[in-house]
């Protein structure tokens, strides 16, 4: 019994500090949550074009800003850009 409450309380203590976040890397997950958001977007709005070569575009568009957003992240989590200035080159796409 003490074996499984230790190994329960060790699976808890690294639950817990698993979840707690440092504010750069919550700010990243935000923008990475906003390029998302936004490349979602064009890919609908590019299910609904009747062109083609218009809608391949769109979805280009989209695959182009998930890697930016992620590119972005990856800086504001480093400290390189705050939350606002990913957000601002995630949405100048």
């Amino acid at each position: 019994m003490k074996k499984l409450s230790l190994v329960l309380l060790g699976t808890a203590a690294l639950s817990m500090g698993a979840c707690q976040k440092n504010a750069n890397q919550v700010a990243a997950d935000n923008v990475e949550a906003n390029a998302g958001n936004v490349a979602a977007n064009l890919d609908a709005a590019a299910s609904n074009t009747a062109n083609d070569a218009m809608a391949d575009s769109m979805s280009n568009q989209a695959d182009a800003l998930k890697d930016k957003g992620d590119k972005v992240a990856d800086n504001v989590a480093a400290g390189n850009m705050t939350e606002a200035q990913g957000n601002k080159a995630v949405n100048a796409m």
